[in-house]
This record gives C-alpha cells, structure tokens and sequence, in this order.
C-alpha cells in the first residue's frame, strides 16, 4: 500500500511539474509577425494585422510589444475590453512604455471609465507620450 501510495505521489508530482513549464519562446518569429503585422496596419488592414499581432504573441508570450500591437489593432477594430487586456499585459511587462498607457487610457474613456483614462493619460504624460497632455485637457477636464 505505502508503494502505490509513493508511485501515485511522484507521478502526480512530475506531472504537476511537466504543466507547470513555461511556454517556449520564439522571438524572431515574433518580430517577423509583429513586422507583417504593422505592414498590414500601415494599410488600414487592422483585421489581418491583428492576426500577425495574435500569432506574435503565441510566438512570443512576453514580448511587450507584440501585446501593444494587439491592443492598438483591437483598439482600431472598436474592441476596448481587448485592447485593455492587452494594454495591460504589455505595461506588466514593460511598465516604462507611455504609449501603452496612452492607449489604455484612451480605451478607458471610449468606455465612460474617465477616472481609469485620466489616471493612465497622466502617467503617459509622465513617461514622456506627448499626446498625453493634449489628451488630459479634453478628456479630465
């Protein structure tokens, strides 16, 4: 009985441990995907570089930029609560970018969360975004 009770433990525990693995990371297919991506966005075409965003973020699922991306794409598309989640995720892992938060907070207010978008135009501001500023006069004002 105590060895099937330790057979059951460690297969349990290396099978706990074989799911807990970090995805493997690919960069530069990711920033071969985030290059067509912004190709297809400088033409308007926000679906299909939203797909090259998607696949860049599979490739790559700490890439901040690649997450930007996503979320300028879906924020283009109308898509707010994607592109928040998105914005989010690339200010976690990159918490310097005002950009990212220049986004968010724009999403914030298409939402009617002005308090969320003036607390996130400030820090853009802050980090150096210069359509922050412009930004908080018409929107926190």
């Amino acid at each position: 009985m105590k060895k099937l009770f330790f057979i059951t433990a460690c297969l349990l525990l290396s099978a706990a441990s074989f799911s807990q693995e970090a995805p493997k990371r690919h960069p530069e297919e990711a920033k071969a995907c985030i290059e067509k991506g912004n190709a297809m966005a400088d033409n308007g075409d926000w679906k299909s570089a939203l797909n090259e965003y998607n696949n860049a973020v599979g490739f790559d699922p700490k890439d901040a930029e690649a997450y930007y991306r996503r979320a300028l794409a879906s924020q283009n598309l109308k898509d707010y609560r994607s592109a928040i989640n998105d914005y989010s995720r690339a200010i976690y892992l990159n918490d310097s970018d005002g950009n990212a938060y220049y986004g968010r907070g724009i999403c914030f207010y298409e939402l009617g969360r002005k308090k969320d978008c003036c607390i996130d135009l400030s820090k853009a501001s802050g980090l150096g975004n210069s359509d922050a500023g412009t930004a908080m006069m018409n929107y926190c004002n």
